[in-house]
């Protein structure tokens, strides 16, 4: 096997103890991830539902003011009216008086509907904060779950990246961008052993004999074409499933299955 496709192979090999690495936190990254931005989701309602409330007590309270401004004016109207000498006078401070009684109706009912608006965002706040020490609790658990996981994994998941990152600079760019894309691609598995098949045969005198069958891709398990199979097993070039795209070689001690069956690899 030629070093390039050799040191490839190392490098699959490495990746899949990374990956085993990371199956061991299963989902709990993600889990993680998306209970903190629910968390900041209602952290950020909850602040602008809190801002608003405290607005509304803000408008409520000015328009008590100007109510009780407009009643003692109101008041002092009325009292005029029985002063006023003239149809004119007298037309003007009924005109004041119904405008008043106008601003006033109006700040009343706009308390009403602010009160209303109060009372919702009461009700709000008082179950989004309770969902929200509820994700908190919820967060802080499964991240002292992937805290103890990180800690056991730490100084392996650092060996075979320091390992994987020796190997790395001996292979030619073009070469590892496309083990890059292939695994990007195939869930992490871009290189694969092909598996030559042994079919099990007995004959009449109890001897047991091996026959060759077919040979297959140990990562799709497609037919490997026979023209394809010595170039593999001679290991001096890149070579590719036909159908699934990743890269192929010969393993010694994984390629050939003696069974009655076909066994997957991966």
């Amino acid at each position: 096997m030629f070093k390039d496709l050799e040191r490839l192979v190392d490098v699959q090999k490495i990746d899949i103890k990374l990956l085993e690495i990371n199956n061991l936190k299963g989902d709990l990254p993600q889990v993680v991830e998306n209970l903190q931005n629910h968390i900041n989701t209602l952290t950020k309602e909850l602040d602008n539902e809190r801002k608003r409330e405290k607005e509304i007590l803000l408008e409520i309270k000015n328009l008590e003011a100007k109510i009780a401004d407009d009643k003692i004016r109101l008041n002092r109207y009325q009292d005029q009216l029985y002063l006023v000498t003239s149809n004119k006078e007298y037309d003007a401070l009924t005109s004041e008086i119904d405008t008043l009684k106008q601003e006033i109706d109006s700040a009343e009912y706009n308390i009403l509907k602010l009160t209303d608006e109060s009372d919702q965002l009461k009700v709000s706040i008082k179950g989004k904060s309770l969902t929200l020490e509820e994700k908190i609790q919820e967060r802080d658990k499964k991240q002292s779950v992937l805290d103890k996981t990180d800690i056991t994994t730490k100084d392996a998941q650092a060996a075979l990246m320091e390992q994987r990152n020796s190997i790395v600079d001996l292979i030619p760019i073009r070469y590892m961008r496309e083990y890059e894309r292939i695994a990007k691609a195939k869930n992490g598995i871009a290189i694969v052993p092909i598996l030559q098949i042994f079919e099990e045969k007995v004959d009449k005198k109890g001897n047991v004999e091996y026959i060759p069958m077919q040979v297959s891709c140990g990562g799709c398990s497609k037919i490997v074409p026979p023209q394809k199979i010595v170039e593999i097993r001679n290991g001096d070039r890149i070579n590719r499933c036909e159908f699934c795209g990743r890269i192929l070689y010969w393993d010694v001690q994984s390629s050939e299955i003696r069974s009655n069956y076909e066994e997957e690899l991966f």
